[in-house]
């Protein structure tokens, strides 16, 4: 179905289209003598075609045109508008060549750094800032440490997990103002039972109950790991055939990022029925440490092929866990 209209007025005046350069009508012109406007405005451009139900005849545009016209001046490819155009609707049809572009201020841009680091508005944000960065160096230290650990136990997020967790730490200082809290300050044992992989903590793949001791005397750590039977007490990786248990511990100064760390760990254990040795695993760290010390147990899995072991990189069951938290009394709140 079609629309239709009248462009012709009861005093015989009718409506010119005015066209584009694609022959689109763009408004239409009101004139007592359309025909004749029509004539000097398209005189070189048109064709004229009579249309059914209409009496006035429509221009259809072939062209362009240049040059002056009774009318007004036809640049190039651009068509004329007259002040008084209507649209199909009756509202008139206003045009302009400028073209509004959306102000733009500094502010649009973001807040410069300086200002950040000078202005007294962003005091807060240079105390989250200050506070934020101590945390990931923390975090980032902690990992260093126990790499040698958690090189098959970590996920994706370990990092982010590890800040999130010296972030609420920082905030326990209540020794030093905002801004200024440390994690040496603060309450270190929120690091208790942390787990490096968060798919697998060491008590989801070792069953088995291991007494951890530390002597802040002699700097020594000890893990004792009773007699158990692999397929009973470890959970089960497929394709393993050997296991171990391995333990690392660190004295770190989390100011200063300076640590002294030891790791130890048991032969590989065939996973088998059959009832493992007791064995402890023994840390040595500098006696006398003022630092806290952090110690992480782990469980590594093996597949054994032609008298190698090859290591099961299964982000399900290889576990490291934070298992014991000290910190010196002299620096407890």
């Amino acid at each position: 179905m079609s629309n239709s209209y009248n462009i012709a007025e009861a005093d015989g005046s009718g409506l010119v289209p005015v066209l584009d350069q694609t022959g689109s009508v763009l408004a239409y012109l009101l004139s007592k003598d359309a025909l004749d406007m029509l004539q000097g405005c398209y005189s070189s451009m048109t064709t004229l075609r009579q249309l059914p139900d209409h009496s006035q005849a429509i221009p259809r545009q072939v062209g362009t045109h240049t040059g002056t016209t009774r009318c007004g001046t036809l640049c190039q490819g651009v068509p004329f508008i007259h002040k008084k155009a209507f649209g199909c609707t009756g509202q008139p049809i206003i045009q302009s060549s400028k073209i509004k572009k959306m102000a733009t201020t500094p502010s649009s841009n973001g807040v410069s750094g300086d200002r950040i680091k000078n202005d007294p508005l962003f005091e807060r944000t240079r105390e989250n800032m200050a506070e934020f960065t101590r945390a990931g160096k923390a975090a980032k230290l902690l990992r260093t440490i126990f790499r040698e650990v958690t090189i098959n136990a970590k996920d994706k997020i370990t990092q982010a997990r590890l800040l999130k967790v010296f972030s609420r730490i920082i905030a326990t200082d209540l020794v030093n103002e905002r801004g200024e809290r440390t994690v040496n300050n603060g309450d270190l044992l929120q690091l208790q039972n942390f787990h490096f992989n968060v798919r697998a903590g060491i008590s989801d793949s070792f069953f088995v109950r291991c007494p951890i001791s530390f002597n802040r005397t002699s700097g020594q750590a000890t893990v004792t790991i009773p007699a158990f039977v692999p397929r009973l007490m470890v959970e089960n990786a497929p394709g393993t055939t050997h296991f171990r248990i391995v333990a690392a511990a660190g004295a770190i100064n989390f100011d200063t990022e300076r640590y002294e760390s030891a790791i130890q760990g048991t032969t590989e254990l065939p996973y088998t029925s059959d009832p493992t040795t007791p064995a402890t695993l023994t840390l040595a760290l500098p006696p006398n440490s003022t630092d806290t010390v952090v110690v992480s147990l782990g469980i590594e899995y093996y597949q054994r092929v032609n008298s190698r072991s090859y290591a099961l990189k299964t982000g399900e069951h290889n576990a490291a866990s934070v298992v014991l938290v000290d910190k010196p009394v002299a620096e407890e709140v």
